[in-house]
């Protein structure tokens, strides 16, 4: 363990720009979180580079380092992490900081940062919630408070009626590694299943934790999170969906939608309407932009129409967006209408406007910007696909992947990017490092007030 200046700090940051290492990040525990000065506090960083981290083994010339220090401090402490071994296409690095380093009511300032003996540069993280990255003018934060005060035993419930049990299951978190199978629950009939942890006086009342049905996790949700209350000796959970899949959130019947689209707005500010789709999450409905799946006919006076059948067990809350002339320029990427079915009856009309997202009407047939020519192959994939995009100058971008219900599932980039081509390899894990399921996912490219984005199809 050194102490080192924020001058010599300095320096290094003002590298960054030129880091051969592509991205570096999914730090964990992420910034915010609360721990306790008696327990040890171990924190995880990812590393990766282009022909360097998917090999076998630590990358070539390539380290990592914490930084830590006391709000009130002016000096960073600074501490060599260790290599652990490979995540997919990174190279994952730890460092544990021992009980008794911090006291109650600490607040500390982090960061990591990622060295290239190469040519001498650095990258810096950010966290698995996608904040960040976190440097010296930036860090992230960390605050230690009392541990509980009296052992206390937690029951977790959760309800599989609409999944199925699929082998074991367990319940997983930050307090035993994520290990699925380690806290088995038992079946309490209903298919709810149930089962006691023991939390022991003197360790942390915070703790993020997952279900995990035979080996599927919970995928289409965050990390759950919980504040433990050593007020009892016991504490009995309330009885949760896995993944939260209520089944108040499916449709009980079939129901059939008709949409009628006014585009009335649209053609008075001379914009051409050959063919219009709807596009949407929820089957028949599909992102299929350019097929003209779900077509509608004109009705006349600029009205456009579809009946839709949504069948029964159908997800009520669905996205849509008109494909005008198959193509996707009603309005920018992620921007969509957005209804919930009614299923109290057969029938049900929605009534809206072509662009009408916000106030102001919105076609985006020719963008005011250079396009960054965003794609992946192969596309499908299995196991792993590589996402490329082009920059006409170094900027800052963010990266991420969704799953179609609009939920963020792993964030690739959030970080500054060289001119010309980018390339990085998702490995269809989520921000946890788990295998995400098979389906459609949404790859999003942000470069400040721009978006570009493209659809990914994992097979398995």
């Amino acid at each position: 363990m050194r102490r080192i200046a924020i001058l010599m700090i300095l320096v290094s940051c003002a590298l960054v720009l030129n880091a051969e290492i592509g991205w570096s990040g999914n730090i964990w525990p992420n910034s915010g979180t609360f721990h306790v000065p008696t327990e040890d506090l171990t924190v995880y960083y990812q590393i990766w580079k282009d022909g360097v981290t998917p090999g076998e083994g630590q990358g070539a010339d390539l380290s990592a380092t914490f930084y830590y220090k006391l709000t009130s401090a002016t000096e960073y402490t600074a501490v060599d992490m260790a290599y652990l071994g490979e995540v997919g296409n990174n190279d994952e690095y730890s460092v544990t900081i021992a009980a008794g380093t911090f006291s109650t009511g600490d607040v500390i300032n982090f960061f990591c940062e990622g060295y290239d003996a190469t040519d001498e540069t650095y990258s810096y993280g950010t966290d698995q919630a996608g904040e960040g990255p976190f440097n010296l003018n930036v860090p992230g934060e960390y605050t230690f408070g009392s541990p509980l005060q009296q052992d206390v035993t937690v029951t977790f419930r959760v309800d599989l009626s609409l999944v199925g049990v699929q082998g074991d299951v367990s319940v997983a978190g930050s307090f035993n590694n994520w290990s699925a199978g380690t806290n088995l629950l038992t079946d309490q009939g209903d298919d709810i299943y149930a089962g006691d942890v023991l939390f022991v006086a003197g360790t942390t009342p915070m703790i993020e934790y997952k279900f995990v049905n035979g080996g599927n996790w919970e995928d289409a949700i965050g990390n759950r999170t919980l504040e433990i209350d050593d007020t009892n000796a016991t504490m009995v959970l309330d009885v949760v969906y896995f993944n939260d899949d209520d089944p108040a959130n499916y449709t009980t019947q079939d129901v059939t939608v008709t949409f009628n689209c006014d585009v009335a707005d649209s053609v008075n500010a001379g914009v051409d309407f050959t063919t219009l789709a709807i596009c949407g999450s929820v089957s028949p409905l599909d992102w299929e932009f350019t097929a003209n799946n779900n077509p509608l006919t004109d009705q006349g006076d600029n009205v456009w129409s579809i009946d839709v059948l949504f069948p029964a067990g159908s997800w009520k809350a669905i996205e849509f967006k008109f494909a005008r002339n198959s193509m996707d320029v009603e309005a920018p990427a992620f921007t969509n209408h957005v209804i919930t079915i009614d299923d109290a009856s057969a029938t049900q009309t929605v009534d809206v406007q072509y662009g009408q997202m916000t106030n102001d009407f919105v076609d985006e047939t020719v963008p005011e910007y250079s396009d960054a020519n965003l794609y992946n192959y192969p596309n499908p994939f299995n196991p792993e696909t590589t996402i490329a995009f082009t920059l006409d100058k170094e900027q800052k971008v963010e990266l991420a992947i969704y799953n179609v219900r609009g939920q963020k599932v792993r964030t690739l980039i959030n970080d500054i990017q060289p001119v010309g081509e980018n390339k990085i390899v998702w490995d269809g894990t989520d921000d946890n490092g788990r295998n995400v399921t098979s389906g459609v996912y949404l790859m999003k490219l942000k470069r400040g007030i721009i978006t570009s984005s493209g659809k990914i199809i994992l097979i398995k």
